[in-house]
């Protein structure tokens, strides 16, 4: 089982945890992990490392700059560059398969039937997303499902065979090397229905779960999926995304995510375990949007919000 992340120093406790919970749910299999490094330290490969040793798993180190040399450059925001990292799989050798994830998911249940996943045909395995910004601007059609792109397995053979790499590159360049949504508006005006929808417990993001507790049923009805298989991915995920929308992260003092005792877990079995939480909070925008949310309610706003054209 391959598996990879992508960061720098600056988020080497959470990319450590998250990995360490890879191992710990999926003790039968033999992984191996692909760090793409943007300069990350020695003395931080070394205890990833040493996380990948004690469960017999192998680190194989990949700096960004040898994969990614004709990004375009252009504005990322608050995000690191290695953010398209995924898009560039096909210029490791040997790679055939790969599962990407985000360094703020925690994995809670084993990936063996994801990483099992038939991708025949198909770039990679995502799941969909309810929060789909910049559609209009990608030239998506409003109805047409959207991926999050934080849980990705890779189909690489595929990718390679239909040069993901320079299709990629033409649309960055269309925005100026600033596409709507950074490296997921990119892969979904790219995949288009060249991708494979599998279960949301795979990656239950933030959105999905909040709203879904809230309105499952309405929610059921914005997204192409089962709605039993919504309602057990937010009651048993197998990866949890701590996307911060509503929630914060489980990293700092004042989280409220449901399911932060599953980082917290984690983080005391690893060598953060002593690490201070952060004093961060959400941003005002979020805390008046959630205000919104609970005095109008989901549908209220949702609906509002399609009449405006907004987020698409």
């Amino acid at each position: 089982m391959n598996i990879a992340y992508a960061c720098d120093d600056a988020y080497i406790e959470q990319t450590g945890i998250s990995l360490l919970s890879v191992f710990e749910n999926n003790k039968d299999e033999k992984i191996i992990v692909y760090l793409i490094s943007k300069g990350i330290s020695k003395g931080n490969i070394e205890v990833l490392d040493m996380i990948c040793s004690a469960y017999n798993g192998e680190l194989r180190v990949v700096n960004f700059e040898n994969i990614a040399w004709d990004l375009p450059k252009g504005s990322c925001g608050r995000h690191l560059e290695t953010i398209y990292a995924k898009i560039f799989f096909s210029r490791i050798a040997r790679l055939d398969k790969v599962l990407y994830l985000d360094s703020d998911i925690v994995v809670v249940g084993s990936l063996k039937d994801l990483w099992n996943t038939d991708l025949s045909g198909v770039y990679m395995g995502v799941v969909e997303t309810t929060y789909a910004k910049g559609k209009k601007a990608l030239g998506i059609a409003k109805d047409y499902p959207f991926f999050n792109d934080g849980m990705a397995l890779v189909n690489v053979d595929y990718c390679r065979k239909n040069d993901l790499i320079s299709k990629s590159i033409e649309v960055i360049n269309q925005f100026n090397g600033n596409p709507p949504v950074l490296s997921e508006g990119v892969l979904n005006k790219v995949c288009g229905d060249k991708v494979k929808y599998v279960s949301l417990r795979y990656n239950l993001i933030s959105g999905n779960l909040y709203f879904g507790l809230k309105d499952l049923d309405y929610l059921f009805e914005q997204l192409h999926y089962d709605k039993e298989d919504l309602r057990e991915s937010c009651l048993n995920p197998v990866s949890v995304h701590y996307i911060s929308g509503f929630y914060n992260r489980p990293w700092c003092k004042n989280c409220s995510h449901p399911y932060k005792d599953y980082y917290l877990k984690y983080k005391e079995l690893s060598p953060w375990k002593d690490a201070v939480l952060q004093d961060k909070d959400l941003s005002f925008r979020i805390k008046i949007a959630e205000l919104a949310y609970k005095i109008f309610g989901f549908r209220l706003i949702d609906g509002l919000r399609k009449v405006l054209g907004l987020f698409y």
